[in-house]
């Protein structure tokens, strides 16, 4: 699951708290690391096929109109915001990634 964070401080104590009711560290994304280190970008949970990726940043995209332009559904009872088919594609073709390319095939 990717999960696609603002980077803020207020953002970074929220992800902290959630971990901690978990009870799970948060590892390397302390919040210094969080706000401000110049490549880390993603921080993965997990492993594959269960892993969470907290993104700070999409190439291609920009945080708040990607925000403005998202779909919003409810399931199971769970607000949900993903983004818009054309960010996704977006997103998928600026990755450059091969994995992505095929996932374009798909979409």
């Amino acid at each position: 699951m990717d999960i696609w964070v603002r980077r803020s401080v207020e953002n970074y104590k929220k992800i902290q708290r959630a971990f901690d009711e978990f009870g799970m560290p948060v590892f390397e994304m302390t919040e210094e690391n969080f706000l401000t280190h110049p490549e880390w970008d993603v921080y993965t949970f997990g492993k594959s096929p269960v892993a969470i990726d907290l993104m700070r940043n999409v190439k291609g995209l920009d945080f708040d109109q990607a925000f403005r332009n998202a779909t919003y559904f409810v399931q199971v009872g769970i607000p949900i915001r993903t983004l818009s088919k054309e960010d996704l594609i977006k997103a998928k073709s600026a990755s450059k990634r091969p994995k992505d390319f095929d996932d374009l095939d798909n979409i």
